[in-house]
């Protein structure tokens, strides 16, 4: 069998058959971002606070939701490991997508450890009507913001145009908003609840929003590398 400029089509079959296999796998990854995103607005504010009569969701704080206490707590106690391992999937996504970009890479990597990371908040949450389980969560949740704003730092910084404005865009308003709730505390009143959720609400989305941005540039690869191969 003929062997055109060296190389053996059946090897040039198979290299293609994986890149395509792990492209795949890498939007599948990918996916759980949006995915995550979706589930913790469903399971905190649709789930959780329905089975908590008098809860307002405009004035109290989502980590009431999460509190020993909480009529809601035992649904989000299933769900923490739920979006632990979707948004740890995601993280491993981003970092599969962007090889060469050293900032992208290390965003993935944060990505990975703020998933990680939410375990931590499940071990140390609230106790209603308790103050001395203050200190740890908000030390729990402090470096989880500290990862989260890393991660939109090193993306906002990996990417050019659009995704990098829309990255530092979403965190200014997470971050001004979740300041400004952390003025409001400990409520309830309605800078608290608003703002927490814009806080949040940011974050999620801009999950969303790079996922979609990674999952085109998954789609391109593809057929960028058949026109490199075309071109050799």
């Amino acid at each position: 069998m003929p062997i055109a400029n060296g190389r053996h089509p059946h090897r040039g079959r198979a290299a293609q058959t994986r890149s395509t296999r792990g492209n795949a796998i890498r939007r599948v990854l990918l996916a759980a971002g949006p995915v995550s995103s979706l589930l913790y607005v469903v399971a905190t504010d649709g789930l959780a606070a329905s089975r908590w009569d008098g809860y307002l969701r405009t004035e109290q704080m989502v980590s009431e939701l999460f509190a020993v206490g909480s009529p809601g707590r035992d649904v989000l106690v299933a769900f923490t490991w739920l979006y632990t391992a979707l948004f740890v999937a995601f993280g491993v996504g981003v970092w599969n997508s962007v090889h060469g970009n050293r900032a992208l890479r290390i965003a993935g990597g944060l990505l990975i450890a703020y998933g990680l990371w939410n375990i931590m908040g499940a071990l140390y949450p609230l106790t209603l009507g308790d103050d001395a389980s203050i200190p740890m969560h908000i030390f729990a949740t402090n470096i989880q913001l500290a990862l989260m704003v890393a991660a939109m730092c090193f993306v906002a910084a990996g990417f050019h145009g659009r995704m990098r404005w829309y990255s530092i865009l979403s965190l200014v308003a997470s971050a001004l908003m979740g300041m400004v709730a952390f003025m409001a505390a400990p409520g309830p009143n309605l800078v608290l609840g608003v703002g927490e959720r814009i806080s949040i609400g940011a974050f999620l989305l801009w999950v969303a929003v790079l996922a979609v941005a990674l999952w085109r540039s998954a789609q391109d690869k593809p057929a960028e590398e058949r026109r490199q191969q075309s071109a050799r």
